[in-house]
């Protein structure tokens, strides 16, 4: 990809972030995709090393990437709108980049603190905003997809959630507390 286009993907994904784009406003780039999927899996990557073992790490990132293609997959397929699959997912990775590269000093905080031995109530406040953020985007991004209301969306944005954390801890539970 040229530059021109990864700071355009990256705009774009930025205004989604802020709910001033949807995914069809950009065009079926399989570039993009891999653009977005490549950055997502990183940033992934970087958070669960904070507080886990690299091959840990790698296994909450491949069971949460996954999770994400196959989930925007079945509601796609469900609801017969699989022809916007590709933007729909580049749209999921590239704003999961951007709130996770958001998320990265909290991220960086808990763990220290973790290791430390040190309370962690001054970051909840922090993680609840980008979790509200974060299932607020994903909603606007599923509504715009499936051209529903955005209530619609904000229920599949809410279990994509769900699933994500339950399937996390249920694989992965030597990395809680």
């Amino acid at each position: 990809m040229k530059s021109s286009e990864i700071r355009d993907s990256l705009w774009s994904w930025l205004q989604q972030c802020l709910l001033r784009r949807t995914p069809q406003d950009d065009p079926v780039s399989y570039a993009a995709l891999i653009q977005a999927l490549t950055g997502y899996l990183l940033i992934d990557l970087i958070q669960a090393s904070a507080s886990s073992s690299l091959m840990i790490a790698l296994g909450m990132t491949l069971v949460d990437t996954l999770l994400m293609v196959v989930f925007a997959w079945v509601v796609l397929r469900v609801t017969g709108y699989t022809q916007r699959f590709v933007q729909t997912l580049t749209s999921l990775a590239g704003t999961g980049m951007i709130l996770g590269l958001l998320a990265l000093p909290l991220v960086q905080l808990a763990a220290s603190a973790h290791r430390n031995d040190e309370p962690m109530t001054n970051l909840v406040l922090g993680w609840l905003m980008l979790l509200v953020w974060s299932v607020s985007v994903q909603a606007h991004i599923f509504r715009h997809a499936l051209t529903v209301r955005y209530g619609s969306g904000l229920l599949l944005a809410g279990l994509h959630t769900v699933l994500g954390i339950g399937l996390i801890e249920t694989l992965f539970p030597q990395t809680q507390g």
